[in-house]
């Protein structure tokens, strides 16, 4: 993008995400070619979930992880990932413009998208040191949480123009718990809620 290759791309988000930021948004891609490259991002991130489930030891009988199902389910784990993005993607837009923020939906897809894009090389490193270190494997999966979060709240900066990370990252947060509280009463009115033994 703009003369960047993607390795380039990749270190300067490491080094300075915003400015890696400002290079996907100059791209200025066509909005086909935004939901084409977060089709293709979410469908790698299943393949590498089902790579995952498949290397994890099988769960003794009479224990079904829903979990590990579901990461055997790659055209399932896809759909519901660019439901995932779409979401993410709309909300960075639509919050930030509550608070002030200029920032366009087709700009925070494919923000989106670049940010999914970089976790995919964590998670595809995790899946490189499993077979010989898991707990250096779950260290690495730690950092790739801390990863999103700081990347996230870099990005929402640019898109809106604001200035404070730690306000991003409030709302951010607030954002993340009302959603899971709206899905949580979504999941238990629809009895999707593990019964609770005596």
């Amino acid at each position: 993008m703009n003369g960047l290759d993607f390795r380039a791309l990749v270190g300067l988000t490491l080094r300075s995400p915003m400015a890696a930021g400002r290079e996907v948004l100059a791209a200025d891609l066509p909005m086909a070619a935004r939901w084409a490259s977060a089709v293709l991002v979410v469908s790698l991130a299943a393949i590498l979930a089902w790579v995952t489930a498949a290397m994890l030891p099988a769960a003794p009988e009479g224990e079904p992880s829903p979990f590990a199902w579901f990461g055997r389910q790659p055209l399932l784990l896809a759909g519901f990932q660019l439901v995932a993005l779409t979401v993410t993607a709309g909300l960075m837009s639509g919050v930030g413009r509550l608070f002030g923020g200029e920032g366009r939906f087709e700009d925070a897809l494919i923000l989106t998208v670049w940010l999914e894009a970089i976790l995919l090389l964590v998670q595809a490193l995790q899946i490189v040191l499993m077979p010989f270190s898991s707990d250096l494997a779950a260290m690495l999966g730690i950092a790739a949480a801390g990863m999103f979060f700081y990347l996230t709240v870099q990005f929402t900066k640019l898109l809106h123009g604001f200035r404070s990370g730690w306000k991003v990252l409030l709302v951010m947060l607030a954002t993340m718990l009302a959603l899971g509280f709206v899905l949580s009463f979504i999941a238990a009115a629809f009895g999707l809620m593990p019964e609770v033994q005596p």
